[in-house]
């Protein structure tokens, strides 16, 4: 039987909560007098200074800090649930990949594939990973800012559709302050999860103050592994998973530190360091199989986790030069990763395909005889990165204002996965001593560096005026090997291509072989313009054009004839408006917009040449969409909010898996009008 994978996206809880705050600075959360009641201002660094959500023509919903504590938000699957205008997939903590404005094509989360479209900052340093989501412990968080659309000239690469900000509370002067939370809670038809959060705020001196902050969180498992068979229709060989059946098997473990050192030099600049550390034991399959009948239940062959560390280090430094702010934000960002996943359905599918031509084994023992295909992924990842930006920014209370930057950042990817059968013959291993059947072993390296820029200009009181760009270049390099046991004899003809030599030598470690060694390099320019007309000083709307893009890269493909795919821009036209009304008790913002995604990046298996998944630049899409956020503060200690988005987004032209299939006037593999895939029409809101 081969299981149906479907990612579990919801569960019940309970949570009990203690905290405390020893400090005098208690911010309310409306602001009053003896008479009236309001909805709080709410401050953000959006457009990378900091202003008021209502003077800013950006779509930007935010999750306050006290929004984050009602709602019990520890980590990524919970703020996704309250950001309507942003859909996610997730295989389980860490391993998760979001979409906003429908710029979803599928096949996202490989490691030799497209970067991700939505960008993810951890204050001003950018965290995006290569293939999954930084799952960031929520804890003492100021606020979470989601910037709908493309950010491409302030944000860059990876803000293709949007950005997501993740603020962190900063050492305050002159301040002890501590707080903890105690939680106990448990999922319908699972185990108990407990956890506990501290922070501590501690004042050096006059001018200095520490702020740390550690967490410790167990996610209680809800999804059994229940007893199975797989029969390989080629050798018949029937397997079971009796030594690995169990109950609430996904469990997950999280603990870490934050801490971060303010430091006044004087009364113009400001140098704040931090390092942030967290570690997480993942358990499990984080997902169901809808084919057996038993709720929450998948049929697993080897024993699942994942075990991954990571650190970030970094300076923020914060100044003036005469009449102009200075902004030096350096990080280094350094993530391991150690994995294994069931992988016995793959081999059912082969066996089953390749038995239909003849073939009696797919694989083969030590003896000669047809060996158990059933295996599993072994992955050992390491992924670093190392972001500059400097910038300046004018005085707000001018005319004309601006703010311009230079920014540059090398990230790394080294990832060793190998396809495990224990019952192969290990003479076919292609890893030396080992079992592996397949290995995908790889070093990729994405430098980019870029010149930006936006500046605002006040025809009138009323009338304002935006233009922004961002020139940048882009170096991403492929090396290392993948493939079978005769791929890594490191053969080569005349002209130097690669070509395959069974009865050669295996020069092992494969990866030394270098058969994929390539760079692909280019240059372009992102732009964004924008008017905005306040009628008065409650509603003002806005129209803007943005672009938003992605570097292009090489192909993991051994032959030649593989091109490398270019970079893929997004093209957005908007409408919005920002409104406070019944004396600021209720705010009401929104935009509609109609998104354009040219020439983009799709990642698909190769039947034609490679037999791998490569990324091409194949098609077009349009997403028509209407994005809003609603908060009335009907008394004053009751705040609704309701939010919400709708896209109807379609690939605009026909779409065949190969040239071939064109010219042979076979039926698109995706006609014209097909749905872009993880994109919900509608999400809703409410809190």
């Amino acid at each position: 039987m081969r299981p149906s994978k479907k990612p579990l996206t919801k569960a019940i809880s309970f949570a009990i909560t203690t905290s405390f705050i020893t400090t005098a600075a208690v911010v309310p959360v409306y602001a009053q007098d003896n008479e009236n009641f309001a909805l709080e201002e709410v401050v953000v660094t959006a457009t990378k200074q900091a202003e008021s959500l209502q003077d800013i023509p950006i779509s930007v919903q935010v999750l306050s800090e006290k929004t984050l504590q009602d709602l019990q938000v520890k980590g990524f699957a919970d703020y996704m649930l309250y950001m309507p205008t942003v859909s996610y997939t997730s295989a389980g903590p860490g391993f998760g990949q979001v979409y906003m404005r429908g710029i979803a094509s599928g096949g996202d989360g490989n490691h030799s594939a497209s970067m991700p479209s939505v960008g993810v900052y951890l204050d001003e340093q950018p965290v995006t990973t290569i293939n999954q989501i930084l799952d960031i412990h929520i804890y003492d968080i100021a606020r979470i800012e989601t910037l709908s659309g493309p950010q491409g000239t302030l944000y860059g690469q990876g803000s293709q559709a949007g950005t997501i900000r993740i603020i962190t509370n900063k050492p305050v002067l002159g301040e002890s302050e501590s707080s903890y939370d105690l939680y106990l809670d448990t999922v319908k038809s699972g185990d108990l999860g407990y956890g506990f959060d501290g922070m501590m705020n501690i004042p050096i001196s006059d001018n200095a103050a520490l702020r740390l902050v550690a967490w410790y969180q167990k996610v209680g498992g809800y999804i059994d592994n229940v007893p199975g068979t797989i029969t390989y229709g080629a050798s018949g060989i029937v397997r079971d998973n009796a030594d690995v059946v169990g109950k609430n098997l996904n469990q997950a473990k999280t603990a870490g530190v934050r801490a971060l050192l303010k430091i006044d030099l004087n009364d113009s600049w400001t140098l704040t360091p931090g390092i942030m550390y967290q570690k997480s034991n993942v358990d499990g399959y984080w997902g169901v199989n809808t084919v057996i009948p038993e709720p929450l239940s998948s049929v697993r062959f080897f024993e699942e986790y994942s075990d991954e560390d990571w650190y970030q280090a970094s300076l923020t430094i914060d100044g003036e030069i005469g009449d102009m702010d200075l902004v030096y934000a350096a990080a280094y960002l350094d993530r391991d990763v150690d994995s294994q996943y069931d992988y016995s359905g793959y081999a059912e599918y082969l066996e089953d395909l390749y038995g239909g031509y003849g073939y009696y084994c797919l694989y083969y023992d030590a003896l000669g005889g047809c060996a158990d295909g059933s295996q599993y992924v072994d992955g050992d990842e390491n992924f670093n990165r190392f972001s500059n930006e400097l910038r300046l920014s004018s005085y707000q209370d001018q005319r004309l204002r601006w703010v311009a930057g230079l920014f540059y950042q090398k990230q790394e990817h080294l990832f060793d996965l190998q396809w495990v059968i224990p019952d192969m013959n290990p003479a076919d291993s292609v890893v030396e001593n080992g079992v592996t059947t397949w290995q995908t072993h790889q070093q990729r390296i994405d430098r980019d560096k870029a010149l930006f820029g936006e500046m605002y200009f006040d025809i009138t009181d009323q009338l304002t005026i935006m233009g922004g760009l961002r020139y940048f270049e882009y170096e991403n390099s492929l090396y290392g090997f993948n493939g079978f046991i005769r791929h890594c004899t490191g053969f080569t003809d005349a002209d130097g291509n690669f070509t395959e030599d069974p009865a050669g030598t295996p020069q092992f470690p494969c990866f030394d072989t270098g058969i994929l060694d390539d760079v692909s390099k280019g240059d372009d320019t992102a732009y964004k313009a924008n008017i905005e007309y306040r009628f008065n000083p409650d509603v003002m709307m806005y129209a803007t054009y943005s672009q938003g893009f992605r570097a292009g890269g090489v192909n993991r493909a051994r032959v030649p004839g593989i091109p490398k795919y270019q970079p893929d821009f997004v093209d957005n036209y908007e409408i919005g408006w920002k409104t406070t009304l019944m004396n600021d008790r209720l705010r009401f913002n929104g935009a509609v917009y109609i998104v354009d995604w040219n020439d983009f990046q799709f990642g698909f298996l190769d039947f034609t040449v490679s037999n791998l998944t490569i990324i091409q630049n194949v098609g077009n899409s349009q997403t028509k969409g209407v994005e809003w956020d609603l908060q009335w503060a009907a008394t004053e200690d009751l705040t609704i909010s309701f939010s919400g988005s709708y896209n109807d987004e379609k690939l605009q032209e026909n779409f065949w898996r190969s040239e071939a299939d064109e010219v042979a006037g076979e039926p698109p593999t995706a006609p014209k009008g097909t749905e872009m895939p993880y994109v919900p029409p509608l999400q809703l809101t409410g809190i």
